[in-house]
Formats: C-alpha cells, structure tokens, sequence
C-alpha cells in the first residue's frame, strides 16, 4: 500500500492538474455566446416573454375576479344569515308575547272566576248567619257523641293509652 500511494504522489507531481487560465482577458470579444444572440432567437424570446407576462396577467386577473365574486357571495350569504336571524329574532318576541297575553288572560280569567266564587261563600256564609239556626260547632257542644261512628265530637286531643303504660322493646305487651 505504501508504495502504490507513493507512486500516486509521484504522478501526481510530475502530470499537475489542469490549471485555469488567468482572469485577465486576452481577447476583446466575447468568448462564449457568440452565436447565441442572433435576430430570430432575440425575437423568438421576445415572443415567450410576452406570452409568459400575458399569461401571469391573465392568471392574476382570474384570481382577483375569482376573489371578488367569493367576496361578494360571503357579503351576501352574510346578509341573508343577518336577515334570516333579525325575522326569527321578531317571531320569537311575538310568540312570547302571545303565550305572555294568553297567560295574562287566563289569569284575569281565573281571578275573576276566583273572585265570583268567593263573592258567592260570602253571600252564601252571610244567608246562613242571619238565620236563627245554630252553627256547626255549636251543634258538636250539644251531643256528646256521634251516632254513626261513635267518636267524641269535641276533639280534645286525648288518647286511650293510660299515661301509666309503657312499651318495652322485644315484648309483644305493653304494661
């Protein structure tokens, strides 16, 4: 190996690379593109260049009316959403008006209703005083008890367990 890389180096010594030549320009005409600027090629790429500028014209102008009629469409599509939500906005208030007018229609209706009925136990209660008959709880002091089921009429909250009785728990007797 040592001596393949020494006879690399060898040659490499004696055949240098390819140097480029100096900066300096040793003749007054253009080295390269002589023939690359001839009349039919400058007017041939004049001709691209107005088709190229006219088509990114056309493309720009295509994209600003595609963007004008989606603005337009989304203001009116807005507007519509704005219109549609003011008119539910009105029904909505004029059903809670109506179910509020009816509410306070039946109301009315029930206080008088309300109102009559009470009007007429009154008459009723004031009929029944001018008499010369005896109220109810007069009538409970003349009997003792009733006759159809026996119970005291004057309710004095006693019972009949003897204050002297008392339960005691796991016992079926009370003594």
């Amino acid at each position: 190996k040592a001596v393949v890389s020494t006879q690399s180096t060898g040659t490499q010594l004696l055949n240098p690379p390819f140097q480029f030549p100096a900066a300096v320009s040793d003749s007054n005409s253009p080295i390269f593109g002589r023939s690359d600027m001839t009349p039919e090629r400058v007017g041939e790429m004049r001709k691209r260049l107005k088709e190229v500028m006219n088509h990114q014209l056309k493309s720009t102008e295509e994209i600003k009316r595609k963007a004008a009629t989606e603005k337009k469409e989304t203001v009116k599509r807005e507007c519509e959403m704005i219109a549609r939500g003011k008119t539910e906005v009105r029904e909505e208030s004029y059903k809670r008006y109506q179910m509020r007018e009816a509410q306070k229609n039946d109301l009315t209706k029930s206080w008088a209703a309300q109102n009559e009925l009470k009007l007429a136990r009154e008459l009723d209660e004031l009929k029944h005083r001018k008499k010369n008959g005896m109220l109810l709880l007069e009538q409970c002091d003349r009997y003792k008890r009733c006759r159809q089921c026996q119970k005291c009429c004057d309710n004095t909250g006693s019972t009949n367990i003897w204050k002297e009785s008392r339960f005691i728990p796991g016992c079926r007797l009370i003594v």
